[in-house]
């Protein structure tokens, strides 16, 4: 993924831009498969993206709006598997715009079919890596955390990650009394498809990237009742060599329920001084 461009502004220009809510999504969409076709669905998944980090989205151009994202979606032919299959590489350019203000946040997206993936759905498989890639995944948290929150990107996948957990945990809470929850609500979104991959996906980013903000999340996630959510935050923790997570990895070594995450925490536990 290429890095963010962040236009910084400042004093009366800041207050125009806090001040928004509403977005329009112009997109444009290109593909090399046969018939020029694209199957994926990018805009109702940005729109989704948007709302779910608490955007209005319009639906027309005309319609009143505060900022446009500007999203350029290409799919081009990548390696051949063999001599009828072939990758497909997707690039993602998403612009955020200001009306007065111009380019406020640009991103950069990029995603492949791997080389071992030797299956006959190379396609299904590319999409599905770029709807879990954390950037991606989390894009409506990255433009609300440049615009309402003032965060960088690391800081954004951090909320989202904090967003979708106490969506979980109110889910978990929430009484149901005597009535059944409407039939629509029960009804997987974009967002809850590709949830379980995306969330482990955006623990080992934040693993990678090692910023110490991401710490209190990852040790809340040791308890999440899905153990690759575990597992994948012993590991986050242990490159990060952070010593609050030390008697959480003792209980997760001693009792977890899952062998792997188990394993993991007596890893992490047996890492060289300075953890």
């Amino acid at each position: 993924m290429a890095p963010a461009e962040e236009q910084m502004v400042g004093g009366a220009e800041r207050q125009l831009v806090d001040r928004a809510t509403t977005v329009y999504v112009d997109a444009t969409s290109s593909t090399w498969r046969s018939r020029g076709r694209v199957s994926f669905q990018v805009v109702p998944s940005v729109r989704m993206k948007l709302q779910s980090a608490g955007f209005a989205v319009v639906q027309n151009q005309t319609d009143p709006h505060d900022l446009t994202l500007k999203v350029e979606y290409r799919e081009e032919r990548g390696s051949q598997f063999r001599i009828d299959l072939y990758a497909t590489d997707i690039s993602l350019v998403a612009s955020l715009e200001h009306p007065t203000e111009g380019q406020l946040l640009r991103l950069t997206i990029r995603e492949s079919s791997g080389l071992n993936e030797m299956g006959n759905a190379p396609y299904l498989q590319v999409l599905q890596r770029l709807e879990t890639n954390p950037y991606f995944y989390f894009l409506g948290d990255i433009i609300r955390g440049h615009v309402v929150s003032r965060l960088d990107m690391t800081g954004a996948l951090i909320e989202g990650l904090e967003r979708i957990e106490a969506k979980d945990q109110s889910i978990l809470m929430s009484p149901l009394g005597d009535q059944l929850p409407a039939a629509e609500s029960t009804l997987p979104t974009f967002e809850s498809h590709y949830t379980r991959l995306a969330r482990e996906k955006t623990i080992h980013e934040l693993g990678r990237l090692q910023d110490p903000r991401a710490v209190p999340v990852l040790v809340t996630l040791l308890e999440h009742p899905d153990p690759g959510v575990r597992l994948a935050s012993v590991r986050a923790l242990q490159s990060m060599r952070e010593v609050k997570s030390l008697s959480a990895f003792e209980r997760l070594a001693e009792k977890d329920s899952d062998h792997e995450v188990r394993a993991a925490a007596k890893a992490a536990l047996a890492s060289p001084p300075g953890f």
